[in-house]
Formats: C-alpha cells, structure tokens, sequence
C-alpha cells in the first residue's frame, strides 16, 4: 500500500498521560534559564544550562526507562523537542538531534552489553550524542563517503574526516558511517561504529561560524587511525548505509518538531505584535491583509501540527519522515519571513528575536537532507506506486501519474522539475489528509490551503514538455 492511502486509515493515538507535566516544566524551565539572546550573541550553550537540563532529563527524551530514560513515544518527544525550539533553536537542535537522529542506531542496532554501558550516562546528560556523516565531498549523496573502517588483526581501524557534526564540540559519543569494503562480505559496504571522541587519533576542529543556530555546536572531527573495539560495531557490518538511512527518517522526525516549535514562536509574536501595533489610527490586526497573513500562518502551523502527529503513527517513516521534513522546514520558513514581514522595520532589528529565528530556520531546508534531492527521492518513489490503489484515495494524483508514465515513459525519471511537482504535491495532499477530520475554522482553513497547493502541483507536473523553454533555461544558465 501507498504511504497515502495508509495514511488516511491511520489514527494518530493519543500522546502519553505525563507529556502536559513535562511540557509544562519545560516551559517554566525555558522562561526562567534561556537567554536566547545570550545564547546567539555567545555562540554556545553554556555549561551551567546544559547541566541544568541534563538534571531535568531531558537527554533522556527518548531512552527507555529500564536504561534510566523517561521512555517517551516518537509523538510525545517530538512535542518536547517543538517546545524547546518555540524557546531557542538552538537549544531545539542540541536536544532533538542528540534524541533522535544520533540515539536512533545505539537503541536500534547496538548490542543489549553496548546499550547497557552507554544509556544510563546518555539519559542522565553525562554523554551528548552526535551523528557524523557528512564529509566534504559527500553531503546529500551520503553513499559517497570516503571515511573507511578496516579491519586489522584484531581490531578496527577508522580513518578519514567529517564536517558539519552537530553536537561535535560537546559530544560524549558519536555516530559515525564510514565505508567498509571488504568486511562483512560486501565489496564496498558501508559500517556504522559508535566511538568516544577521547579516543587517541580523534581530533575536533574549532567551532564553525553560522548563519544561524549559532548557540548549536557545529565542528570538524578528523579521525587519524582510531581503533574501533568489536563490541562498538553499530547493527550489521556491511549494512551501516541501511541503518544510517533509518537514522535519518528519526532525525527528519524530530527536526520537523523543531520547525515547528520555531513556527508557533513566530505566529504568536506576530499576532501579539498586529494586536498592538496601530498604524493610520487603527491596529494592523483591522487591515484585510494582515487579518489574510496571520490566518494562513495559523494555518501553516497547524498543517504541519497534523502531519507531525499523523507521521509519528507511522511504522515505516522512510516516506512520511521526508514529506514532514519537507513541509515543516518549507512551512516555518513562510511564517517566520511573514511574521519579520508584519513586524516591519522592527522585524529587521535583532532586539526583537524575529531575526534570530529567520536565521536559525533557513538552514533545516539544507540539513538532514537538502529539500531539492529530498523531493526528488519522494518523487521517484511515487512513479512506482500502483496507480490502482492510490487512486481510489487520491484520483488526482492518481490520474496524473497514470498521465506521466504514459507520455514520459522513462524519460520521467530523467525530469527534475517534473519530480518536483510531484513531490509538491504529495506533500500537499499528505497534509490534506491529516487535516481530513477538520475540527475547526483552522484545520478548514490548512485543508483548503493543502488541497490548492496540491492542484497546483499536479497541473504543472501534467503539463506536457516543453523542450523550446528548456533549450532557453539551458542556455541562460550557461552564461
């Protein structure tokens, strides 16, 4: 079955009983300790606060309880991780990327004696975990990595280097996927080994200067001939690639909340700002436009709200991970541009916070998955899809893919603009589908939005080639 039509028979169960203490402690905890200010004009979190929610267990989000951890579901501790990122991005991407993309191979695929040793000081924030994929030459094509793990004698030796690891600056444990060829039977396999950043050969480089989420440890770490105990290999040898893109599915999960924590920021300063702020002798909250602004980001939060919960039922995320990724980075970049927006000149001042949020979301389009290949790879999945199936849910989509496979042929698999159509629209439709119950004015309002989007997308992507216009594109890019 197609992850839409399963989706619209999916129930999104109910989160578990402790989560409103929890987010309620949270955002007491936030209001009083985080100084988001503080934490970009500093660049870092500093100790004392990473102390602090380690005390509170927070890095235990995602533990099980018997190793120490509060043992939360996937739905209650993306809810978390949104609340932390409503107060500081930052803070949102140490917490959800050691809880979701870093945890996932050490819970999954690390032996019962490994998890045993590590989990008790993860939970307890002793040990910050990291994932380390990406390597200069190797960013969305992960496959590519030329980091390698050997085996010799009796131990493994891992050689290479990784850029853009985040949490690298104060990780305890890090994940990292090198290629392995040779091990395990497999001529070019890739391995996942988990290792402790104070191991000899292990060398971490300064802080990267950012953009945004500057609070958010991002470094280099060279590995010069590190010996990686046996007990250390993370799941199958030879099958690390698989595990790594399991890994990522959490991980779009959890950033897809921090998207979200970010978006419910914005919608709220900006509503309270309009409320406020009078302009030719009445509030901007009485201007038409304004009014159409706050409701359609309304509308945008509570999409991506909806998804989230609806992704989370999900046994297999391979899919729906993506399509949230997508929507919610794409989604809290449109609300927190249109919250700097009715803002106006103060929008663009630091004091006011709205900056600092443009900054730190603008790069969840890039990480985790750049949003143009993600699209791409949602898209080649779907021209797979039985068109039986999926157009009994959704005729539209059905009907145009039917469409493009008969006038494309293979060719389609060749059309990146044609893919990124699809993608746009399953997302679209997806959304559409966790908003069906509509049990408001706004699940209305995102359901209707969704739906637009969607037809949008599927006229552009039904639209026949036009190679004239191609030849045109070419040759401008060319200059």
């Amino acid at each position: 079955m197609d992850p839409l039509t399963r989706a619209a028979a999916l129930v999104v169960p109910p989160h578990a009983p402790e989560l409103a203490s929890i987010l309620h402690e949270v955002r007491a905890f936030c209001r009083a300790r985080v100084d988001a200010a503080r934490i970009d004009r500093e660049a870092r979190i500093d100790h004392d606060l990473l102390a602090a929610i380690a005390e509170q267990g927070w890095f235990g989000l995602t533990v099980p309880e018997a190793h120490g951890g509060i043992g939360l579901s996937l739905s209650s501790a993306t809810e978390v991780i949104a609340e932390l990122a409503a107060h500081d991005g930052s803070l949102g991407t140490c917490v959800g990327l050691h809880s979701g993309l870093a945890m996932h191979a050490l819970l999954h695929e690390a032996s019962p004696a490994l998890r045993e040793r590590y989990l008790p000081a993860i939970a307890a924030g002793r040990r910050v975990l990291a994932f380390a994929a990406t390597e200069p030459n190797a960013g969305s094509d992960i496959a590519s990595v030329r980091t390698t793990l050997t085996r010799e004698g009796d131990v493994y030796r891992l050689r290479g280097t990784k850029c853009y690891v985040t949490n690298g600056g104060i990780a305890g444990l890090v994940t990292v996927l090198a290629r392995s060829p040779g091990l395990g039977g497999a001529r070019a396999g890739h391995t996942l080994v988990l290792v402790d950043p104070r191991w000899p050969g292990v060398q971490r480089g300064v802080e990267e200067k950012k953009l945004g989420l500057k609070g958010s440890s991002t470094i280099t770490i060279d590995l010069d001939d590190v010996v990686v105990p046996d007990d250390h290999v993370l799941g199958s040898v030879s099958k690390g690639l698989e595990h790594a893109h399991h890994a990522l599915e959490w991980g779009r999960t959890f950033m897809a909340a921090g998207c979200l924590g970010a978006a419910r920021y914005a919608v709220d300063a900006a509503a309270a700002h309009v409320a406020t702020r009078a302009q030719f002798g009445r509030p901007l909250i009485e201007f038409p436009l304004v009014r159409l602004s706050i409701a359609e980001m309304r509308a945008e939060v509570r999409a991506i709200e909806r998804t989230l919960a609806l992704v989370c039922a999900h046994d297999d995320l391979a899919i729906p991970s993506t399509v949230v990724k997508l929507l919610a980075s794409e989604g809290a970049f449109r609300v927190v541009d249109r919250a700097l927006q009715l803002f106006g000149g103060a929008g663009f001042i630091e004091d006011t916070g709205i900056a600092r949020r443009l900054r730190d979301v603008r790069v969840t389009r890039i990480f985790e998955g750049a949003n143009d290949v993600l699209r791409l790879s949602l898209a080649s999945a779907a021209l797979a899809w039985p068109i039986d199936t999926l157009t009994a849910t959704h005729p539209e989509l059905g009907a145009t893919l039917s469409a493009v496979r008969r006038a494309r042929g293979f060719r389609m698999f060749q059309d990146q603009v044609l893919q990124a159509n699809l993608a746009d629209a399953i997302v679209a439709l997806f959304a559409a589908t966790a908003l069906a119950r509509e049990e408001d004015d706004v699940d209305k309002l995102a359901r209707g939005i969704q739906l637009e989007r969607a037809r949008e997308a599927l006229q552009r992507a039904a639209a026949p080639a036009d190679p004239e216009r191609e030849a045109l594109v070419a040759r401008v890019a060319a200059r």
